[in-house]
């Protein structure tokens, strides 16, 4: 009965369930108000209703497209109390083109990937002041203008479509710029402030970001990325009429760093995946131009889907002169 006891004494903790017992750290390299900020506090507020010990506290570190915070993130201690909110296309994809260089030891698939939060497509937005309304013209524009134009963009998913754009467009890309902000927020915010003349005329970013400024009608929807047209938003066309393959979404996903124990990664898995399957959260996305992928609710559904769009994005951006950035 002793060597019973003390076999089960010797049993790690952490091979028993866990859950947290104080504050967990949500680290988001972005402004407030972005979208895996967003995702993340709906999802939390329905995992709180079952598993009350559950508390948090979002940190949001803007800077470098997320990669200060990756930076910090890359040196947590893997206990489950500090989690990270990547944005697919930049910690997957574009911090590898644009902030190669600021990187401190990671790389795409360092972290434990956890669960997809969800998706939006990307909604090419104008100022109601800009006569521009369709896809169409938006193409007419960029390859004609003799004028400046400035295109706001918060984050990598953003920047890769104004690329893609402007390859398949063939924009003037001498009079024809885009303006970074630190997160779609500010980005949609500048456009809706266009006087007419000097400022951002055009944006990128998510629907889910943009869409309060487009019901308060401070800006307008040219066209979507994606294959589908949206249910919400039934006359707005699609972005591929123009640019074909231009399939880029904003997309968000729960991370925990490095070497963090299986049990740890269960625990958030599975609380949070239950949660993007209920009604609760299924209504909110509907109500906000998300959307779920079961696969991606996964850790091995998620890290193939990176794959993928590593496959897809990386050997275009890889085109692009960075001596002009």
């Amino acid at each position: 009965m002793k060597k019973v006891l003390l076999a089960l004494m010797l049993i790690p903790t952490l091979a028993l369930a866990w859950e947290p017992t104080h504050t967990v750290t949500v680290i988001v390299g972005n402004t407030p108000g972005a979208g895996n900020e967003i995702a993340f506090r709906e999802l939390a507020a329905i995992v709180q209703k079952t598993t009350p010990k559950f508390v948090y506290v979002v940190e949001n570190k803007p800077g470098a497209d997320s990669v200060i915070a990756q930076n910090q993130f890359f040196t947590a201690q893997p206990d489950g109390y500090t989690v990270n909110l990547p944005s697919h296309m930049s910690t997957y994809v574009t911090n590898d083109i644009w902030e190669a260089k600021i990187k401190r030891g990671w790389s795409w698939d360092s972290f434990t990937d956890v669960m997809t939060m969800g998706k939006s497509p990307l909604a090419l937005v104008a100022s109601p002041k800009s006569r521009v309304n369709t896809p169409i013209e938006f193409v007419r524009l960029i390859a004609t203008t003799t004028r400046p134009i400035n295109i706001a963009v918060g984050g990598g998913a953003h920047r890769t479509a104004y690329e893609y754009l402007m390859t398949k467009a063939h924009g003037n890309t001498d009079l024809i710029k885009p303006i970074r902000f630190n997160g779609p927020l500010p980005a949609v915010i500048s456009v809706s402030t266009f006087d007419g003349r000097d400022g951002t005329e055009f944006g990128i970013m998510p629907i889910a970001v943009a869409r309060p400024l487009v019901e308060a009608g401070k800006v307008k929807i040219i066209g979507f990325t994606g294959t589908h047209t949206m249910p919400q938003y039934p006359n707005v066309p699609l972005l591929n009429t123009i640019a074909p393959g231009i399939n880029v979404y904003a997309a968000w996903s729960l991370q925990l760093p490095p070497n963090t124990p299986k049990p740890i990664v269960n625990w958030y898995q599975k609380q949070f995946a239950a949660a993007a399957r209920s009604k609760e959260y299924r209504t909110w996305c509907e109500q906000n131009v998300v959307f779920t992928e079961e696969a991606e609710l996964q850790p091995e559904g998620l890290h193939r889907q990176m794959v993928n769009l590593r496959e897809t994005f990386l050997p275009v951006l890889r085109q692009i002169d960075l001596s002009k950035e």
